[in-house]
């Protein structure tokens, strides 16, 4: 199997048929993350006992742990007990116009599950010239 990367994963619409058959088990996982712990953003609870059912890049399902046979054909991983929780990703952001520090606009991010950005702070190197860059950067 060739290394997964954001760019080999096929776009939603030509893998629902696919990930429908995983999450209802007629048809195996490439990959079953075991041994996690799953944070629910919606019910704000972490469940216990839990695995990760992944196909064709995508999680197809989280199901009670031992859900998948072990003879099925897939790979699997164990997270040692570790916490798995969704993130939002930030595809462009200026934190300059914010009026916040980094720090500060990340703890705001995170509490609304923001877990990555993408910063765009050109507006800083016009006001700042290139000390303003550097000062980002730091």
């Amino acid at each position: 199997m060739s290394t997964l990367t954001r760019f080999s994963v096929a776009p939603l619409h030509t893998l629902t048929q696919r990930l429908a058959a995983v999450a209802m088990g007629r048809q195996a996982p490439d990959l079953v993350i075991t041994g996690a712990r799953v944070l629910s953003t919606y019910t704000e609870r972490i469940h216990d006992q839990r695995e990760i059912w992944i196909s064709a890049g995508r999680i197809a399902a989280v199901k009670p742990a031992g859900s998948c046979p072990k003879n099925s054909g897939a790979r699997f991983f164990d997270a040692g007990g570790g916490i798995l929780a969704p993130g939002l990703v930030d595809p462009h952001i200026h934190i300059e116009s914010s009026m916040m520090t980094a720090c500060a606009y990340a703890e705001a991010a995170l509490l609304s599950g923001v877990t990555s950005i993408f910063c765009d702070s050109h507006e800083i190197g016009n006001v700042c010239d290139a000390e303003g860059i550097e000062w980002m950067l730091e």
